[in-house]
């Protein structure tokens, strides 16, 4: 009696425990049988020798000239595998039996690949001289490939008598259609061997090719159809024809994107590859859409690796939400070439691309400090140990992943927000038009060249969590990317205006009224940390007034501390200090920005705000307080509604309207005629001077024009001829 446990498979997690005997039989050949034993493979306890019914040996004589396998059975539950064998110098017989055997139970790990099913069948082989006669018929119900059920499948290969050639019938069905048919021959007679199939499609699902997209391609998904030929060398074949693709897509889950196929994509087969000609391509998120070419290429269907060209007036190819490690994210709307090559598991992609509306890309600057370490450990797998024993080098395993490279013209459609501190909400956000180069991976690596000029935009100054002002960026600031994109060098100006201030703490002689005030700050220096500068304008005051008010703010510390208190408390201070007045002002901020996100709808049409002017009382000057409504809006296309309206309180004239307003309604198609509404405020333009009001009616018409002959060609409207003979 002999026991051997032991344990194998690739990831030693299979189990053997025999239990074997040995003894001479009648006839004195040797015998070798299993008492109850348990192989326990890939989480499965089968059992050999558990029941007397079956012999469960192998006989073999003292020459081994004769091997007799006598009815070997491994059972588990209801499934059944029976092996009988006779091995001779001139004859000799192979029968397997599979009886309800689960198909992932006895099947090897295979990457990417995962097969379900009940095995039903026999392979039997004969050999009778130099005749052998191989015969297989195996079924497997509820056949999954990767939990896809593709119904039933059906496998009939029987060779010839030299075991050279051999008649292939394989198909897939389930209760309504056959999805899959093989037919056709193998041919193994000579050295180099080749085939010849037949295969069919109808409505076959592409589903379980999902994880040959190693993570890089996933959702994989359609039904085809159409016809194929395999033929060639059995080591390489070439499959040559069509097929129709309906409800295909895929995703690729580093951009968040995810692509349908156009309804009856037509496929091109060609050797080794899937050829695309013109196939459209649709994002499911934005509807955007372009024109797919190329071809998807693979070596007996492992290693693939893709060739293709993507043209679009306007195709998503970026939709992701920001995560801790986000280096960008954000939703990119592009028009013009893609190219996407290589293999699956390192794809290179390639875009020469303009901006297209909808675009809004944002990039954090991480505070957080990057630690870097050179490892001086190793570890190397039992193959590598082993090739290094014997002298070879030991290559590591090359970066995987996604490669790209944006060669992208920014225009307006392109909304660009830069987030300087993600806690305060310190942002940068505007349109503009520049040239970038962006090349990026997935290990990391992001590195932009090419320089921004800023349109349009705001920027969103926060201060110790107090002061929290949105500044209007100045037209033609730059931001310029040679590496690092937190290090681009800013170039950028941006104004604060609607602030109305007594500005008597600066001049000598205190007035009793409230002046127009703009702080403008200038950011220079790394994108990482700019550098701020502080800048005070005084418009539409006049320039006696003007001239005292900038040169009381020559000094630079002066002028910054003047303009801090500004943000803050909203006037002017000779020391930076918070009373119940600055408290009612910063008040008055946050209510603002909180009625504008309330009314404001969908497309911004609508914005609506409140402030609060707290008046000052002091031995040199007393104002009024005034609570004032900023609204903006367009009722409809042609009546247009802009100003910021107050009514005093607590004073002698709590009647008067202040502050400007306009209603402009147009009055012809081209929007050229209109009729306007207003009230204003008049200027100061002596110290001491009550503050005064305008109101009015007027019409505007506006021409655009080139030249005087075009001038008087709209006005008059004479035809260019008159004009010439005149």
């Amino acid at each position: 009696y002999v026991k051997s446990e032991f344990k194998g498979g690739r990831t030693n997690s299979d189990h053997f425990d025999l239990n074997l005997y040995y003894t001479i039989d009648d006839n004195n050949k040797s015998v070798v049988g299993f008492k109850s034993s348990k192989v326990n493979f890939k989480n499965t306890p089968w059992k050999i020798g558990a029941s007397k019914t079956h012999h469960n040996q192998i006989i073999f004589d003292r020459e081994f000239s004769s091997i007799q396998v006598d009815d070997i059975a491994l059972k588990y539950l209801e499934q059944e595998m029976n092996l009988n064998a006779l091995i001779e110098k001139s004859n000799s017989k192979l029968d397997l039996i599979f009886k309800n055997v689960d198909l992932s139970k006895v099947t090897p790990e295979i990457d990417s690949l995962k097969l379900n099913g009940v095995v039903n069948g026999q392979l039997n082989i004969d050999q009778q001289g130099e005749v052998y006669l191989p015969k297989s018929n195996i079924t497997i119900d509820d056949f999954e490939v990767n939990a896809f059920n593709f119904g039933n499948f059906n496998a009939s290969i029987v060779g010839n008598e030299s075991l050279t050639n051999y008649n292939v019938d394989i198909s897939i069905k389930d209760q309504s259609k056959e999805s899959l048919s093989v037919t056709g021959f193998l041919d193994v007679s000579g050295a180099d061997s080749d085939l010849n199939l037949d295969v069919s499609f109808k409505d076959f699902m592409l589903n379980p090719l999902t994880p040959f997209g190693s993570g890089v391609i996933t959702n994989i998904r359609g039904l085809v159809s159409g016809n194929a030929n395999v033929s060639g060398r059995l080591e390489r074949p070439q499959i040559n024809g069509g097929l129709i693709l309906q409800n295909g897509g895929l995703s690729v889950p580093y951009l968040n994107i995810d692509y349908e196929f156009g309804s009856n994509s037509a496929i091109l087969l060609e050797q080794q590859s899937f050829i695309f000609d013109d196939v459209q391509i649709t994002d499911t998120e934005y509807s955007s859409q372009a024109l797919l070419r190329g071809y998807i290429s693979h070596m007996n269907f492992s290693n693939w690796s893709l060739d293709l060209n993507i043209d679009s007036d306007r195709l998503l190819v970026l939709n992701t939400s920001e995560t801790e490690e986000s280096l960008y994210y954000g939703t990119a709307l592009v028009d013009g070439n893609v190219t996407i090559s290589g293999p699956m598991e390192q794809l290179y992609i390639e875009a020469n691309v303009s901006t297209s509306e909808g675009t809004a890309l944002k990039i954090p600057l991480n505070d957080n400090e990057i630690l870097s370490e050179n490892s001086y450990i190793t570890f190397i797998s039992p193959e590598q140990k082993e090739a290094q024993s014997r002298g070879r080098s030991i290559d590591l395993e090359d970066i995987k992943g996604v490669e790209m490279e944006f060669n992208l013209d920014v225009n307006d459609n392109a909304e660009i927000e830069i987030i300087l501190d993600k806690q305060t909400g310190s942002a940068i956000r505007g349109r503009g038009n520049g040239s970038m180069l962006a090349q990026i991976n997935t290990n990391g690596k992001f590195q932009m060249f090419g320089d921004f000029i800023v349109l349009s935009g705001v920027y969103n100054y926060t201060f110790g969590r107090i002061i929290q002002k949105k500044f209007s960026l100045i037209k033609d600031g730059t931001l310029a990317w040679e590496g690092d994109p937190l290090k681009a060098a800013i170039n950028i100006k941006a104004l604060y205006d609607g602030i109305n201030v007594n500005p008597s703490t600066l001049l000598d002689n205190p007035i009793n009224q409230s002046i127009p005030v703009e702080v403008e700050t200038h950011l220079t220096g790394q994108l990482e940390q700019p550098d701020l500068d502080f800048n005070i304008r005084f418009p539409n005051v006049n320039s006696t007034l003007n001239s005292e008010l900038n040169d009381r703010l020559r000094d630079n510390d002066k002028r910054q501390l003047q303009a801090i208190s500004l943000l803050a408390t909203g006037s002017f201070r000779n020391e930076l200090t918070l009373d119940s007045q600055d408290a009612i002002g910063l008040f008055s901020d946050g209510v603002t920005a909180m009625l504008n996100e309330l009314f404001s709808d969908e497309e911004n049409k609508v914005q609506l705000g409140l402030n609060v002017d707290i008046g000052e009382n002091t031995p040199e000057y007393e104002t009024d307080s005034r609570v004032g409504v900023t609204l903006s809006t367009k009722i409809s296309d042609n009546v247009l509604i802009n100003g910021k309206v107050g009514v005093p309180v607590g004073g002698v004239s709590e009647t008067t309207v202040a502050g400007d307003f306009e209603v402009e309604i147009l009055l012809n198609e081209d929007r050229t005629l209109s009729l306007k509404f207003f009230n204003k405020e008049n200027s100061i333009q002596n110290f001491g001077e009550q503050i005064g009001y305008t109101q009015g009616v007027g019409v505007s018409y506006n021409i655009e024009f080139n030249n005087l002959k075009e001038l008087l060609n709209k006005l008059f409207k004479t035809s260019p001829k008159t004009l010439q003979n005149e």
